[in-house]
């Protein structure tokens, strides 16, 4: 099949919700118009941006999420459902190695979420508030840079702009295989301390 934008949309008939059609039309219509034009994320020969994460295990944990369709937003709403977010966190977090101040068992905690991106964003919100607050809670939104890779995925630059950072404030710095294409402590220093520079003569320009 060769795909085409709008193929699903020209293919899918619609029907009357008083005469649905037969379960073995639409498994076809899946089988004929859906499979064909899908990504198939989970294929091995599949290196786009993220790679196949399937697995047995994460099958059947799938299967009884959504049999038991729990809605666990606080202990009362589902107090085991609850407790297990945190023992199987601080499982991650020691295994991970990770200081007991991030795990429920010590000072910390954490949250599941349901994809990277709203991760991204808890984690910048986090951070903005935290900066924030150092500033004695009256700073500008607008003085806070974001420093990220030039190999960074697209979700921290968005993460960046619907937290409140200006544009203008995403600082991609270039990386080299030297430093396996991560950020290095000097970069990130000589980047901060440029920046310092840059806002050092912009107030004196403005004070002159």
């Amino acid at each position: 099949m060769d795909v085409q934008c709008h193929n699903v949309t020209a293919s899918m008939v619609f029907v009357d919700s008083d005469f649905p059609e037969s379960l073995e039309d639409i498994l076809r219509d899946v089988r004929e118009c859906i499979l064909p034009g899908l990504t198939h994320w989970q294929s091995p020969n599949f290196f786009a941006y993220y790679h196949a994460n399937a697995s047995t295990a994460g099958f059947l944990g799938e299967m009884l999420c959504s049999g038991f369709n729990v809605v666990g937003f606080n202990w009362i709403a589902s107090p085991a459902a609850t407790e297990l977010e945190s023992v199987v966190l601080d499982w991650t977090g020691k295994m991970l190695k990770l200081p007991s101040s991030f795990l429920f068992s010590g000072t910390g905690g954490s949250v599941l979420l349901g994809s990277t991106c709203a991760a991204v964003i808890c984690t910048m919100a986090a951070a903005r508030d935290k900066a924030l607050e150092n500033l004695g809670g009256g700073g500008s939104i607008a003085k806070l840079v974001v420093y990220a890779s030039d190999q960074t995925h697209f979700t921290i630059q968005k993460a960046s702009k619907l937290i409140g950072i200006p544009p203008s404030n995403f600082h991609s710095l270039t990386t080299s295989f030297s430093t396996e294409f991560s950020l290095s402590p000097e970069s990130v220093r000589a980047a901060i301390e440029d920046d310092n520079v840059l806002v050092s003569k912009l107030n004196a320009v403005e004070v002159a």
